[in-house]
């Protein structure tokens, strides 16, 4: 009997062996990525625990900077005049931190930055700033002091290789006065120094440039002009900076005003002040200092933040700032003792008195004017009073002899004068002195009084001033200087003050005998005042976002 062999079933065996390799592998490729995803995790948890510490470092050096420089604002170690620096956090080490200190519009900002392995905190403190100065006071009448300013200054130009003394170094000095009338200039004009209005306002376009502070009672517009000093209009009005104030390693460059301004791609180097209770505009520019105010502000699309690099400061208590005083107008008069005796204060200066009259007067205007035959060959200092003479001192006639030398000092006492392409020259050599006076109508009345037979004067047709001469000007009526290229060397003190032209001007400071023009007043701002102390009060600290 057949036996029919025992059928096997198929074996499973090498498919069930494929499956678990799978499943092998597919375990281990989930343990690989845990094992990198928490390798990753631990590496990055690593990296932020070590830039947090680098964080921390920056901001605990940025805070030690504050506390650093703080201290030595309080001792005075630390001034306007020192603003910037590098120091280690403990002195010998790292890390090192920078600070630097704006100061302007009452505020002082000091911000100290420290950089750690790439993290860089920077840190701000803003101090309100009270300075205890001592009182200002006026100044004397300067180069052009002048009852009321009624021209443009076009080419006015100051001469300071052929000036006595620098301006700024004569005390009681300023460029220009004006007690009331609008101070405008234009292309090619230099302000040797401060200078002031009393009533009146300012326009300096392009190419004007004032090199000290300008001192304004009206509004002030700074059109593409510069003043290297300070601006300070305490007027509530609207006042604009579209030019340039202060300079670059410049002491000043601040703006204190009255009223609000607009800033309309203009630079202030250092800080602004606003006092008004409207909006000022930060329009386009750059303030490079604080900007502080009382009412509000509006931008034209700039941030507020980008423009002003120092502290922005509302400040509901701040009030107008305060002009100098303009010293007042002085009357002077001549009322000699006799026709060839002047007052006693002339006599004092070693002065003798010609009174001319008559025939005489020839000598002084007209055809036959010949002023060096009469002031060549003097033996003393000589007053030449000729109001009797109806044509003044007159050098317009074509035969004048334009030519006027002096050997001594001399003094015209004239109705009016006309110097038309007239020469003033030393006849020895020597630094002489011209006065050209016409005295004040009515000594009693306050202010210019210029009624007949006083009347305007005028130098024209290329005039010009020697170097060895000062000529000074003293007249209650129009004082005007036309054509360039004219020179002038001395001062003037006039009713009103006028340019038809361009002028170059150099600084020789005399004064009338028996007159105190101021110059023996101290000079404000300047060397006359002084500081007797600065406080800083703590406004605010805060951390600063860093591009």
């Amino acid at each position: 009997m057949l036996v029919k062999p025992a059928v096997t079933p198929p074996t499973r065996r090498s498919t069930d062996a494929g499956s678990a390799l799978v499943s092998v592998l597919i375990v281990l490729l989930v343990l690989t990525i845990g094992g990198l995803a928490l390798s990753t995790v631990i590496m990055n948890t690593t990296g932020m625990l070590a830039e947090s510490g680098n964080l921390s470092r920056a901001q605990a050096a940025a805070d030690a900077g504050i506390a650093a420089q703080t201290a030595r604002l309080e001792t005075g170690e630390l001034t306007c005049g020192s603003a910037s620096g590098t120091a280690n956090v403990d002195g010998t080490g790292t890390p090192v931190y920078t600070y630097t200190l704006t100061c302007g519009a009452g505020l002082a900002t000091l911000r100290s930055t420290a950089t750690v392995a790439g993290e860089t905190v920077s840190r701000q403190a803003v101090f309100d700033v009270v300075e205890n100065n001592d009182p200002p006071t006026a100044g004397g009448p300067g180069l052009f002091y002048t009852y009321g300013m009624n021209t443009r200054l076009n080419s006015y130009v100051f001469d300071d290789v052929n000036s006595e003394v620098g301006i700024d170094e004569f005390t009681g000095s300023a460029g220009v006065f004006a007690s009331t009338g609008k101070i405008e200039c234009g292309s090619g004009s230099v302000f040797p120094a401060d200078i002031y209005t009393k009533t009146g306002g300012l326009q300096i376009d392009s190419g004007c440039v004032v090199k000290g502070s300008a001192y304004i009672g009206d509004t002030a517009v700074v059109n593409g002009g510069t003043i290297e000093g300070s601006l300070v209009a305490p007027k509530n009005t609207n006042h604009t900076i579209a030019g340039t104030i202060g300079k670059t390693g410049g002491t000043e460059g601040n703006a204190f005003l009255g009223g609000t301004f607009t800033l309309n791609s203009g630079t202030v180097f250092g800080s602004v002040t606003a006092a008004g209770t409207g909006n000022s505009t930060l329009g386009s520019g750059i303030i490079k200092g604080n900007f502080r105010y009382k009412g509000g502000y509006g931008i034209w699309g700039t941030p507020a933040t980008t423009i002003v690099k120092g502290a922005i400061v509302k400040d509901t208590a701040l009030t107008a700032p305060t002009l100098p005083a303009i010293p007042d107008w002085q009357d002077v008069s001549f009322v000699p003792v006799n026709a060839t005796t002047p007052a006693a204060a002339w006599v004092a200066e070693g002065y003798k008195l010609t009174t001319v009259t008559g025939a005489a007067c020839d000598k002084w205007s007209g055809n036959s004017s010949d002023v060096t035959s009469l002031a060549s060959t003097l033996t003393s200092r000589m007053i030449f009073d000729i109001r009797a003479c109806s044509g003044g001192f007159d050098t317009n006639a074509g035969g004048a002899k334009k030519e006027v030398k002096v050997n001594r000092d001399i003094a015209i006492i004239a109705n009016h004068w006309y110097l038309s392409g007239t020469k003033f020259k030393s006849a020895d050599g020597n630094d002489r002195t011209i006065f050209l006076i016409t005295p004040d109508s009515s000594p009693s009345v306050a202010g210019p009084q210029c009624t007949s037979p006083a009347r305007n004067s005028e130098q024209l047709n290329d005039s010009t001033v020697d170097p060895k001469i000062a000529v000074y000007i003293y007249t209650p009526c129009q004082m005007k200087f036309n054509s360039s290229p004219a020179t002038f060397r001395g001062q003037v003190y006039s009713g009103s003050l006028a340019f038809g032209g361009g002028v170059k001007v150099a600084f020789a400071p005399r004064n009338i005998p028996g007159y105190d023009f101021g110059q023996n007043t101290a000079p404000w701002p300047g060397t006359g005042g002084g500081s007797s102390g600065t406080m800083f009060t703590l406004r605010s600290t805060h951390d600063v976002v860093t591009p």
